[in-house]
């Protein structure tokens, strides 16, 4: 009877043991599955964040007023790719179609102004310049170094490379000044290559990677316009 209840105990050790080794793959199998979704919302995290620093720049270097400390909005007239809704002439006029002709709102630099064209965004500056405007970010890598983490938000190697481009925002049917139904067609894959036309939309592309060769690709964009400041109006009586 004693040896037929230890063949028992035994069979049910060796079936119990068979399940808890059939259960370490599935372990490990999550686990894995649980680091690999921290690395990709960390990645998230930080691309979104490295964009949200971008936009905070200025649209171009040649947008900011000092006189008036207020960002103008540039002329894009030569450029082809570029929507040019002017009032009436662009030779006079300082004011696209749809601003508000008064004081402290949103304008052009003034006619013959050294400053009125956004710069070509094939003047790129060196990694060791210090970025004055969302182009100067262009293909300005970031790695993302963990030697504390503890001492950190992030706990992951990650690359960043942040990549500025102009989209085209010609209309591709009608026109502002008499059309009543006019067509744009807004895609982030529409980018103007022809560096010497600048347009009113800049894309900041900003693509991440793990330094660690795990399977992380994120790429996230924003988009960023040419449309000036307008200051707040402040009574005066």
């Amino acid at each position: 009877m004693r040896k037929a209840v230890s063949l028992i105990e035994l069979i049910i050790a060796i079936v119990v043991m068979g399940i808890a080794v059939m259960s370490l793959p599935l372990i490990l199998t999550q686990t894995q599955s649980n680091n690999a979704l921290a690395l990709q919302q960390e990645a998230i995290l930080s691309t979104k964040a490295k964009i949200g620093f971008i936009s905070s720049y200025p649209w171009d270097e040649n947008s900011w007023d000092g006189t008036g400390s207020i960002f103008r909005v540039l002329d894009t007239t030569n450029s082809a790719s570029a929507d040019n809704a002017f009032d009436i002439n662009i030779t006079t006029d300082i004011r696209r179609i749809g601003h508000i002709e008064a004081s402290q709102r949103r304008r052009l630099w003034d006619i013959r102004h050294a400053n009125r064209l956004p710069n070509l965004l094939n003047n790129e500056i060196s990694a060791a310049s210090t970025e004055n405007d969302i182009d100067d970010f262009h293909n300005h890598n970031d790695d993302i170094n963990i030697t504390d983490p503890t001492q950190m938000d992030y706990i992951f190697a990650l690359t960043m490379n942040p990549e500025i481009f102009y989209l085209r925002d010609s209309l591709s049917a009608g026109n502002y000044l008499n059309s009543n139904t006019i067509q744009f067609d807004f895609n982030a894959t529409n980018i103007e290559t022809d560096t010497s036309r600048p347009t009113n939309i800049k894309m900041i592309a900003v693509r991440t990677v793990s330094q660690t060769g795990n399977d992380i690709n994120v790429s996230l964009r924003s988009f960023a316009s040419n449309i000036g400041q307008s200051k707040i109006l402040k009574r005066d009586w």
